[in-house]
């Protein structure tokens, strides 16, 4: 009974230790170590209608993808834009003009939440801001940020100096340090992968500044800052047209069902200046996402 019992205990322990260890290691292939890939998460988007609203906050929410774009990730941590080739999200541009919005009903302006995600398998940058008016006695006017992609703390900490300076007059709060390990689906220059093996992260800091004495010309500084050669017009939210006039526009929510034909046969417009106003390259809508319709 004796020697049972050992021989019971040495085969546990040989093979439950070799069992182990093959768990632990790479997995030989024609004598080379292949590492392990992963398992690409579902992607859920936040329920816009889940956030909370103040009697007189506003709810921005907008979205861009880097598919098709050269360096796909250094495109896809292009809040704001590149200064290469000017493409992003123009996120401080739209936020800016909420804030600007809150202010001309007579409020002094906040940014009181930032929400951020990222689909990794369509390379799509989803954001919802909400803005409103200040509860600290501040008057947040504007909002900026600096960020990296694969370069991690200190390539983010490196610009963010240069960015204060360019708001002098004002003091800077950290409102979100955003930073996120996603996913690789592609190589840098768009062509998908046959294996998910690694992760790009994603880090943004964004920064909200006030001013001790705001007035209507702080607006004027704010614009010179931030809105120069962009393309957009602070109060309509909207693109400009080839003659420097800005193009009026309404926010519509994508329902279920709904194409991009559908929406322009009922806003009498048409698709080609949806998606030339909305940044986008092809004809798919999702549910829940926010376009500007042009007026």
């Amino acid at each position: 009974m004796t020697r049972v019992f050992f021989l019971y205990i040495f085969f546990i322990n040989f093979f439950g230790a070799n069992a182990q260890e093959e768990v632990d290691t790479y997995v030989p292939i024609n004598s080379k170590e292949v590492k392990k890939t992963f398992i690409l998460p579902v992607f859920q988007r936040i329920d816009s209608d889940t956030i909370q609203l103040g009697e007189h906050d506003e709810m921005i929410c907008d979205s861009y993808t880097a598919m098709g774009k050269s360096s796909v990730y250094d495109a896809l941590h292009s809040f704001n834009r590149r200064r290469t080739d000017y493409f992003g999200g123009y996120m401080n541009v739209k936020v800016n003009a909420g804030l600007e919005r809150i202010r001309k009903k007579g409020f002094q302006s906040d940014i009181k939440k930032l929400y951020i995600q990222i689909d990794p398998l369509s390379l799509t940058v989803y954001w919802i801001a909400v803005v409103g008016p200040s509860v600290d006695g501040k008057c947040y006017a504007c909002i900026d940020s600096r960020g990296s992609a694969g370069g991690g703390l200190s390539a983010v900490n490196g610009q963010i100096p240069s960015m204060h300076r360019g708001y002098s007059s004002m003091q800077p709060k950290l409102l979100l340090d955003f930073n996120e390990d996603v996913l690789q689906c592609y190589e840098w220059d768009g062509s998908i992968l046959p294996a998910y093996l690694n992760y790009i992260n994603i880090r943004q800091k964004f920064y909200k500044y006030d001013t001790d004495c705001y007035n209507e010309s702080t607006d004027s500084v704010i614009a010179s800052l931030n809105f120069k050669n962009t393309g957009f017009d602070t109060m309509n939210h909207g693109q400009f047209a080839k003659n420097g006039t800005s193009v009026k526009s309404k926010v519509y929510k994508v329902k279920s069902g709904d194409t991009l034909g559908h929406i322009a046969q009922r806003y009498h417009t048409s698709v080609s200046a949806i998606k030339r106003l909305n940044y986008l390259k092809s004809d798919n809508i999702n549910v829940g996402q926010i376009l500007k319709i042009p007026l």
